[in-house]
């Protein structure tokens, strides 16, 4: 009997908070790790999707249609019958672990995303939908096409947009695992208790939303340790996860602000990058404690 990989969704009520990097990083690392990762693109602002697959590859991507919104036009607005996994480019990783290419698939968006959404939303409320059926359709493509995704991959992680659009609401509900990467200021986790209030809190309250199976983790990202206001905001949300009524659980790694990060996220026209130089010292300091604890969150101790 196969084993069904993990279902990974990071987001966050507000945008520039380091979420792509995050993704990028972990799927990275989960790649080096030995793991066969897969990156589905939620964010109409395609920032992981370039990333990973560079403008000349995402441009094609976008030109044959092998796009997520592609499938959902295709599939809720004309109503045809999509194949989701041949909209998947293999082999998209720029980076290279042990003289190969790490084990890295993507499902990309495009610019039309969002537009795509609302039209989906414009479309069903025609055919008479009520908001709870849109909900309800969505969860059902999620779990008939999505969800299978799994038992190809070891991780399948899902960069949802800022705020919470239809499909990264139904990804969040369905992940084994949501990360809200946040950078630790006053404007970065001013809306966290929002995202715990509307996805988590009002799911146990109203029958017809779908509880996420767990409360989420909050991943401190662009961390300044010198930085008094960052000190300070790392101190309450440690003492809020504490609490006994905690909307939400803190990792403990921390991702720095510096400047090698942000430059490992931009694509290469030259010679692939190693994971180990790629990364440098942030390797054992940051991404092997962030992928243990990921992993011991998922598959225990």
């Amino acid at each position: 009997m196969s084993v069904r990989g993990k279902l990974i969704a990071v987001a966050n009520m507000k945008g520039g908070v380091g979420k792509t990097t995050t993704v990028v990083m972990l799927a990275e690392a989960l790649a080096a790790d030995g793991a066969r990762v897969l990156v589905v693109d939620l964010d109409p602002q395609a920032s992981v999707s370039v990333c990973l697959a560079g403008d000349a590859l995402l441009s094609q991507m976008i030109t044959r249609g092998r796009t997520l919104e592609a499938y959902l036009a295709l599939k809720l607005i004309t109503r045809h019958k999509p194949d989701l996994s041949a909209r998947i480019q293999s082999g998209v990783s720029l980076t290279v672990h042990k003289n190969a290419p790490l084990s890295l698939s993507l499902l990309p968006s495009g610019p039309h995303l969002r537009l795509v959404e609302r039209e989906i939303l414009y479309e069903l409320t025609e055919r008479k939908f009520s908001m709870h059926a849109i909900d309800e359709r969505l969860w059902k493509i999620f779990h008939e096409d999505f969800a299978p995704l799994a038992a190809a991959y070891d991780y399948v992680f899902f960069d949802c947009a800022p705020g919470i659009s239809p499909m990264t609401e139904v990804a969040v509900r369905a992940a084994d695992l949501v990360l809200v990467a946040s950078i630790p200021d006053f404007l970065s986790t001013y809306g966290l208790n929002a995202f715990v209030e509307t996805i988590w809190r009002r799911s146990g309250r109203q029958a017809n939303h779908i509880k996420p199976k767990s409360a989420p983790y909050v991943v401190v990202t662009r961390f300044q340790a010198q930085v008094r206001q960052h000190q300070q905001t790392l101190a309450r949300l440690q003492a809020e996860a504490r609490a006994e009524d905690a909307g939400f659980h803190l990792l403990e790694t921390r991702i720095p602000q510096a400047a090698a990060l942000a430059e490992a996220l931009v694509p290469t026209d030259g010679a692939l990058p190693t994971f180990s130089a790629k990364y440098g010292a942030h390797v054992p300091n940051v991404l092997i404690p962030l992928v243990a604890e990921v992993k011991e969150i998922l598959h225990g101790p």
